[in-house]
């Protein structure tokens, strides 16, 4: 219980603290709590995915025991956005870095 009530402090320290700090010349302000907010809805976003990727696969067999078509199809579809949602979710970080190393180049 004393975990839990420290673990809630500091939630509440988090959200009590000024949004728009760390901001100077170079860096918008509030960037830092927003990259903290990303990388940290990242892991539940690839969950979902895996989930995704789950149910579509159980849609798919149900198509394909039934014969089904649409139901197949409908299947196939979910898992294929969902590994493409995962694939780009994945690599999001890595784009991001690499227009920014970019984007610092050019003078």
């Amino acid at each position: 219980m004393l975990y839990l009530d420290r673990a809630w402090a500091r939630v509440g320290a988090f959200l009590m603290d000024d949004p728009l700090s760390g901001g100077d010349t170079v860096t918008i302000p509030g960037l830092a709590r927003f990259k903290g907010i990303v990388s940290a809805m990242v892991p539940f976003a690839l969950v979902a995915c895996v989930l995704a990727v789950i149910i579509g696969a159980i849609i798919w067999a149900m198509g394909g025991f039934t014969n089904n078509p649409h139901r197949a199809a409908s299947g196939k579809t979910t898992v294929l956005w969902s590994l493409v949602a995962a694939i780009v979710i994945g690599a999001s970080g890595f784009v991001v870095g690499w227009a920014h190393d970019q984007g610092t180049t050019i003078s």
